[in-house]
């Protein structure tokens, strides 16, 4: 096996992978991974940790700050996703049914200019939880959370607060407040 002389790198191969490289690289890309056995093992790796994690994200029990490709693809899967999207300083009234597979809460707040997002959140007077440095979609001005979906569907009537914040090295800016107002499914629980 031979050290490949210019690796691809792995955002290129991630690209390759999700389709979403540039049509006119695409078949050069391809070329290069069929002859170099480096850079497709490292694409074998990324299929396989993908697999792993898909696995976990599509039953709804990995928590998950994800961008508009990857909730396109659980459509094109056929999850059956129950999405709520929220304003800065909104509230929804929200549940997840037996039939859901996955829930999507979209909160909405200008993110340009942004750099570092954090979130930030409570359940009921619970301890604050904070998940920094999260992916976002600037353009589209929103943040997409997929909670666990069991999760949630086990849980009492309750209320989750969001707060979305922008971190800089002059400190932190408040972009958004937002309430989650659960009920458990009033039907059966089966699925």
């Amino acid at each position: 096996m031979s050290t490949c002389r210019a690796p691809l790198d792995d955002g290129t191969i991630l690209e390759w992978w999700t389709g979403e490289i540039p049509a006119a690289a695409c078949r050069s890309v391809e070329e290069h991974l069929l002859a170099c056995d480096g850079c497709s093992g490292r694409l074998r790796f990324v299929q396989q940790l993908a697999e792993g994690i898909g696995s976990l994200l599509r039953g709804g029990e990995l928590p998950a700050v994800v961008v508009p490709a990857v909730v396109e693809r659980l459509r094109r899967d056929g999850r059956r996703i129950r999405e709520y999207s929220v304003g800065a300083g909104g509230a929804v009234q929200c549940t997840v049914s037996p039939q859901d597979d996955l829930l999507l809460a979209r909160l909405r707040a200008d993110l340009r200019g942004v750099a570092r997002l954090d979130i930030v959140s409570r359940l009921d007077d619970g301890p604050e939880r904070r998940l920094a440095d999260l992916p976002f979609d600037s353009e589209g001005g929103e943040l997409l959370l997929i909670p666990p979906v069991d999760v949630i569907r086990a849980r009492p009537a309750s209320v989750e607060r969001f707060e979305l914040r922008s971190v800089s090295p002059d400190g932190e800016r408040l972009l958004g407040r937002y309430s989650f107002h659960h009920t458990p499914w009033p039907g059966p629980a089966t699925r």
